[in-house]
């Protein structure tokens, strides 16, 4: 099973919290390998996609921190 990430919506109304998202597609959709390979020699290990809420549709940015 892929991963997953979780984000809640930065949407002052909405605000909802179950928003999830499949970090391989996230990748795939965001710049694939080349994203990937630039991210890898970054010191921090962090990866920032911009996504969709599930709830009320409006777009965001979510950080992900490799562990």
């Amino acid at each position: 099973m892929p991963p997953y990430v979780r984000a809640k919506c930065t949407n002052e109304k909405c605000k909802h919290p179950e928003n999830r998202y499949d970090l391989a597609e996230l990748r795939k959709k965001e710049g694939g390998i080349m994203r990937r390979v630039i991210a890898s020699y970054s010191e921090d290990k962090t990866e920032e996609f911009e996504v969709t809420c599930q709830t009320c549709g409006r777009k965001f940015k979510i950080t992900v921190k490799e562990d």
